[in-house]
């Protein structure tokens, strides 16, 4: 037995082994293969190599997206959307990246081959999408076009300190924008090799040039964008701290896109059976969705996990927590069922379909994005409800009995998750009031220790909501606590509420804008499905005009609540987000309503058709097959029979 196992360790190949042999056949890769099929000459070309397909593998298109993903994941890690510009620098990134696969994926889907030319240049992408993503925590658009972009807090320090503060700032946005162009160019060179290579190998290279341009086109837009982002990075190298040369990026940064945007809806298609691969783009934009749900659900769970962890998930969190989960399956349900068409519409709209999906896309993020932070502030809303019903209980039968203060279970568990004891709190009052010299004196401290306390409480509250806190909060919480007893027992609320509406005020933004981000993600999804279907019937029309009408409703809804900027009174704020939850489930009911009428039409159609057809063979006189004689039976006949 043990030599019969040695005579197998060194055996050559045998043909007799086919599963083998056909394993190491599929995983041998030629450096390059043309991705056009070669035109046939005999009949047999049909079964040569070259006719067959080299359709990008499933490992390979999952990767890519999976790579890309981490762009924007990192660019929302690090990017808190907590006013306009910051979401006019998080649009400009992610529609930057965004085109990045974009480009690269039509051309994927096209001319793509299983080779090592594309497996090296892969690799170099997933170098492109890290370094991008690398670049992402520092880019903000607003840099030296607003001034209140640049309001660094810097704290309590020297005017030296603050100077040297901003300066590394605007460093860290400099070298962020000068490593996005730079990226980018990049990106486009290497796309620019892939497109000179299918054009070393197209079928019309040989033909005259007024047949061939237009295949030119992508290339040249290409090369024109790389040359466009490599302009603004050297200028940004040069002219660092300009206005004009910041402010020159963003018609500079759409022109390339444009340019690419263009290009590759003009070009025309390659012909039937030209390509070995033709790939549908809605399956790579599918998957894309489908990553992007996933992230944004990822987010939301995460502020979930903090409401559990905390002071506790209260029914009304719940309720909020259900109709979240709601808006997220409508969501996908109505994209991907809705938008489920099994007949190709067409290159050219398919690209356009393609392109504006970035709107799609970036509608979902922005959606999710607010829904998570609207969620967040409405557990910190909750939670600060419930420590303030306790503390008030507290206060007010202190000051009803000479400051003896009672024990409260239910305040205990509540400080449990901020790590603060109630009982110790007790103690260091009892202590503050034995030290003071008499009783109106021992009043003020005992009030300003506990004002002190309940502002602890507070800060650690928002710091268990927030992974990172906020400077300027932290150091409004810090002056408030070092103030005398004088002036925290004088103080009106104005100086206590400072550290707090610091906070409320970055997670109300959300609030303000999440009801115009569903309306405008449903409008999206009724142009995206117009150009997809090609509506010729009411029912086809019916889909599409109810995503826009509910979506332009909730726009309409959520302009007053954007305009007034306020998020916060107790009958309204509740609904925001079961608002979206109920826009969403119109619309799918809408869809359902739909589908069942166009179903009901069709199968109606059906039956009369099939009664117009049997209708009509009974007046021409159909050949009935019970009459006559068989084809069996003339068969039987004799010749001289038959021919009689």
């Amino acid at each position: 037995m043990p030599f019969g196992y040695l005579k197998r360790v060194v055996a050559d190949v045998q043909l007799s082994d086919k599963e083998y042999v056909k394993n190491e056949k599929g995983r041998h890769l030629p450096w390059s293969v043309s991705p056009f099929r070669e035109p046939r000459t005999t009949a047999s070309d049909g079964s040569s190599k070259e006719e067959e397909e080299e359709p990008p593998s499933e490992w390979f298109e999952l990767a890519g997206d999976l790579a890309w993903t981490t762009t924007f994941s990192t660019l929302t890690s690090s990017t808190q959307v907590t006013d306009s510009i910051s979401v006019g620098s998080y649009a400009a990134f992610f529609f930057l990246a965004w085109h990045l696969w974009a480009t690269q994926t039509i051309y994927d889907v096209k001319y793509y081959t299983n080779d090592w030319f594309h497996r090296i240049l892969f690799v170099c992408q997933l170098g492109v999408y890290a370094s991008l993503a690398a670049f992402s925590g520092s880019f903000n658009v607003g840099w030296e076009i607003n001034s209140d972009t640049m309001n660094i807090f810097t704290g309590n320090v020297t005017a030296l300190t603050a100077e040297a503060i901003t300066t590394d700032e605007e460093n860290s946005m400099i070298q962020s924008f000068r490593g996005v162009n730079f990226i980018l160019s990049i990106s486009r060179i290497l796309l620019l090799i892939q497109y000179l290579r299918v054009l070393k190998h197209h079928p019309k290279r040989k033909q005259p040039w007024k047949k061939q341009w237009r295949f030119w086109l992508v290339p040249i837009a290409t090369g024109v964008a790389g040359l466009i982002f490599l302009i603004c990075g050297i200028t940004m190298e040069a002219i660092p701290r300009t206005k004009p040369a910041v402010i020159a990026q963003l018609p500079l940064w759409g022109l390339a896109i444009a340019l690419q945007v263009a290009a590759t809806i003009a070009t025309p298609e390659e012909g039937e059976k030209v390509l070995k691969n033709q790939s549908p783009l809605s399956n790579r934009l599918s998957n894309l969705t489908v990553i992007i749900l996933g992230e944004g659900l990822n987010g939301i769970c995460g502020t979930l996990r903090h409401s559990i962890t905390s002071l506790g998930l209260s029914t009304t969190m719940g309720f909020e927590a259900f109709a979240v989960l709601l808006t997220l399956f409508f969501v996908w349900l109505l994209y991907f069922d809705g938008f489920r068409i099994k007949s190709s519409s067409g290159r050219k709209r398919e690209k356009t379909w393609l392109w504006l999906h970035f709107f799609l896309h970036l509608a979902l993020i922005m959606l999710l994005e607010f829904i998570k932070n609207f969620f967040l502030f409405l557990n910190v809303v909750n939670a600060t409800k419930l420590l303030n019903t306790a503390l008030s209980e507290i206060w007010d039968y202190a000051a009803k009995h000479d400051y003896n203060w009672p024990p409260h279970p239910r305040l205990e568990k509540l400080l449990l998750p901020l790590k603060i004891s109630w009982d110790q709190e007790v103690k260091d009052l009892d202590d503050t009031i034995d030290k003071s010299p008499d009783t109106d004196t021992a009043g003020q401290a005992a009030q300003a220790q506990f004002l002190r306390w309940l502002a602890e409480v507070q800060d650690k509250l928002f710091g268990l909501y927030n992974d990172e806190p906020d400077k300027e909060a932290e150091d409004l919480y810090k002056k408030y606590i070092s103030n005398n007893d004088t002036v925290i027992v004088n103080d009106d609320g104005t100086l206590f509420s400072q550290s707090s509406n610091r906070y409320l005020e970055v997670m109300e933004f959300s609030g303000q804008w999440l009801i115009i981000a569903g309306g405008v993600l449903l409008f999206v999804m009724a142009i995206l499905n117009t150009i997809q279907r090609g509506p010729k019937n009411r029912f086809a029309w019916s889909y599409s005009l109810g995503r826009g009408v509910i979506g332009i409703i909730l726009i309409a809804i959520g302009i007053p609540i954007q305009l007034t900027g306020k998020v916060d009174k107790p009958k309204w704020i509740g609904w925001i987000i079961p608002t979206v939850t109920i826009g969403y489930a119109i619309a799918a009911a809408i869809d359902l309503g739909v589908h069942y009428l166009s179903i009901r039409s069709i199968r109606k159609k059906e039956v009369d058709s099939e009664n117009q057809a049997a209708h009509g063979n009974e007046e021409k006189g159909s050949y009935d097959t019970g009459r006559g004689p068989k084809l069996a039976q003339l068969s039987e006949l004799s010749y001289d029979k038959a021919s009689s």
